[in-house]
């Protein structure tokens, strides 16, 4: 692969599942859905059809991302980065925030997120969907951060 010159709008964004982690270097502007497909190909191209033991979506709509609760300590948990449609007020208007179309969802620039950041990923699967085809919110996500000890061993006497 030839080297190219830094490009201030590239990011490299970690991705992580289980034990897992994919590198994907992205332009900050690009979609979150040409993202998750740019994740499926990653996967794919190693000759897997599956990961820690889930089969691999061929809809890249079928990966949910998140973002953790405490960027600086992974330990805390992950939520869901698509941002729900809700109604807030502003200065006595109604408006909506939110939603597929938000520029809040469209991005990792439009995101809040940064050069470096790291993400969850899973796969959706038919227990995540209500009978109304509707997504059902479920926190549980994968995600195993190995602690300083078990990466550098504990401290010798």
């Amino acid at each position: 692969m030839p080297l190219s010159d830094p490009d201030p709008l590239k990011w490299t964004l970690r991705f992580k599942q289980h034990k897992t982690t994919i590198l994907l270097f992205l332009d900050q502007a690009q979609s979150f859905t040409s993202i998750k497909q740019d994740l499926l190909e990653a996967i794919t191209k190693t000759g897997r059809t599956e990961l820690n033991g889930q089969t691999l979506p061929t809809d890249p709509e079928n990966v949910i991302l998140g973002v953790p609760v405490e960027r600086n300590d992974l330990s805390k948990g992950w939520v869901r980065l698509e941002i729900p449609e809700t109604e807030v007020q502003v200065h006595g208007d109604s408006r909506k925030i939110g939603g597929k179309k938000s520029v809040l969802n469209a991005s990792p620039l439009g995101a809040g997120l940064k050069d470096g950041a790291v993400l969850a990923f899973r796969f959706k699967d038919s227990a995540m969907v209500d009978e109304d085809g509707l997504d059902i919110e479920d926190d549980a996500w994968d995600v195993l951060i190995p602690s300083y000890e078990e990466e550098y061993g504990g401290q010798h006497d």
